[in-house]
């Protein structure tokens, strides 16, 4: 049986996590906008997501995320794919699994759904976003996932919908990460949470670990991690970019390479980040980078 993520975490001290799924599938041949990543777990395009997590695995990393970011019934929507929320959750979960192998944990990857709750002004209830998150967490379960990672998320009141999913139908450790930017007055949310608030709002509700992701490169995320070990006494979880997104002969660029990415994750380590993984523009070079550079 694998360890749980609080002994891997004793046992190992810092865990490192993947890298960017969806842009490496789309460096694999998705189109942006044009077509549901989800999908590929259940098509002709699932060895693409094989090999992409089988390439986390051999780059170093400790836990790997399913390939089931937007796979929730509102964003499957736009795809005429809500009645396969279970099934592409439960293949997203499988494929994970069998690259995972024995020693490598898989987190079930659930994100928001891109709609506003009725609470601020938008036209979704609490019941259904809820409900939807559900269904997500049934079919992660179903593919044998070890974790759950709620992440990207804006809201910390959507999350909290999604972690009262996961509670409900499991008892598997849950990271829950939220999506900071730089303002005037420092870093905050959407609607305007500090990391330290976000960490203590997130440990009240009974997170396994709390954490950041997407957004920003090192840097910056380096800030929010600190703030954020500040606010709570659960290990902090991030992902930063590989750096902000520039436009470059009409392709989308992330400026950071590896070896800068690499050059700050023994700050991440003395500020108490304890899991370490990379977000959009990161690829398995960078995971293997970071390893290398801490030594693990």
């Amino acid at each position: 049986m694998k360890e749980k993520l609080a002994e891997k975490l004793k046992r190992k001290g810092i865990l490192l996590l993947d890298c960017g799924m969806g842009t490496n599938m789309q460096k694999a041949g998705l189109k942006n906008g044009e077509e549901c990543g989800e999908l590929w777990n259940a098509d002709s395009n699932r060895d693409k997501v094989l090999q992409l997590h089988r390439s986390c695995v051999e780059a170093g990393s400790d836990i790997i995320i399913t390939n089931t970011f937007g796979a929730n019934p509102i964003k499957l929507t736009h795809y005429r794919a809500s009645d396969r929320v279970e099934e592409l959750n439960r293949e997203g979960a499988r494929l994970a699994c069998r690259a995972a192998g024995d020693e490598v944990l898989v987190a079930g990857d659930i994100g928001p759904t891109g709609d506003i709750l009725e609470d601020w002004g938008g036209t979704r209830s609490r019941d259904e976003i809820r409900r939807g998150y559900e269904r997500q967490v049934t079919g992660l379960l179903e593919g044998g996932v070890n974790l759950i990672i709620l992440e990207t998320f804006m809201d910390v009141e959507e999350l909290l919908l999604a972690f009262e999913a996961a509670r409900k139908l499991s008892e598997l450790p849950v990271i829950a990460s939220m999506t900071f930017e730089a303002g005037p007055n420092g870093m905050r949310t959407m609607w305007g949470m500090t990391p330290e608030q976000v960490a203590q709002r997130l440990e009240e509700a009974g997170a396994d670990a709390v954490g950041a992701n997407c957004g920003m490169g090192t840097r910056d995320m380096l800030q929010v991690a600190g703030e954020m070990v500040k606010g709570t006494s659960l290990p902090v979880a991030v992902q930063p970019n590989a750096g902000v997104p520039e436009l470059c002969g009409g392709e989308t660029f992330f400026p950071e390479t590896a070896e800068q990415m690499a050059e700050v994750a023994g700050e991440f380590k003395t500020a108490g980040v304890k899991i370490l993984g990379g977000c959009c523009g990161t690829t398995p070079e960078y995971i293997a980078s970071v390893k290398s550079r801490l030594g693990l």
